[in-house]
């Protein structure tokens, strides 16, 4: 497996909008029982919304390939406040969407260590995420990274009955 990850420029956006709803469809549809709530929410990964983020002062995107096909990539904002204290001089990380098949094979660890050395090299002291409480899956992957538990908050998006809204917030200090 020949692996790329490089950061993104706009002759990406068409496939990052491909990723990005495939990626959460495949780790996240279960949640969802409204279609048009659904649709709505992947969206917001797709060509259009990825243009907008990458004209951004702030954001960063890195894409990672095999073989030459685009199968993940990591959104980061620089300057970012976490979202529980409000501690400024953070990085956060929005997005970081893997296809199925690209998983467990460390590419999201390579992803996350690009957006680190960004991160500490625009003098960010920690870098933050968060994921829904439930995907215990990628809780441990963060945990084998460094990345320490500072509370919770709410999924604002209209999930199925019975399904946990719960985030938690993840932070990993820099410096």
């Amino acid at each position: 497996m020949d692996l790329a990850i490089t950061r993104a420029t706009d002759a990406d956006i068409a496939e990052l909008g491909v990723i990005g709803p495939a990626a959460y469809a495949a780790a996240y549809h279960e949640d969802w029982d409204d279609a048009v709530g659904f649709a709505r929410q992947i969206t917001a990964f797709g060509p259009d919304a990825m243009r907008a983020f990458m004209g951004r002062p702030d954001a960063r995107v890195w894409i990672a390939r095999q073989d030459g096909v685009g199968v993940g990539f990591l959104t980061m904002c620089v300057g970012s406040l976490e979202s529980i204290a409000s501690r400024p001089n953070g990085a956060e990380v929005p997005r970081i969407y893997l296809l199925p098949g690209a998983r467990r094979g460390g590419i999201g660890k390579k992803l996350l260590e690009q957006a680190e050395a960004q991160a500490k090299s625009e003098g960010c002291d920690y870098i933050w995420l968060d994921v829904m409480e439930h995907a215990e899956w990628a809780r441990a992957a963060y945990a084998r990274w460094g990345f320490t538990d500072i509370g919770g908050k709410v999924f604002a998006g209209g999930l199925k009955p019975g399904r946990s809204r719960g985030m938690r917030v993840l932070v990993k200090e820099l410096k």
